[in-house]
């Protein structure tokens, strides 16, 4: 059985949050092949910006959890 958001833990949240990030990557890649012109424009350009988000929430993971001793 699933967690909810108020059952996780930071860490579990913020990996939720990447898997999300993920998800929509795949989704505007998936539409990126299927859309022609501009709407395939689009995709490709929201797909970038996933992919940023991701970065950004991975790196801010890394220091608050990946702490290296």
């Amino acid at each position: 059985m699933e967690k909810t958001l108020v059952e996780m833990s930071l860490e579990e949240s913020w990996q939720l949050a990447i898997r999300k990030e993920q998800e929509a990557q795949e989704l505007y890649r998936v539409l990126s092949e299927k859309g022609t012109g501009g709407a395939r424009e689009l995709f490709l350009f929201l797909l970038e910006q996933e992919k940023g988000h991701e970065r950004r929430l991975q790196d801010e993971y890394d220091l608050a959890f990946r702490q290296e001793w």
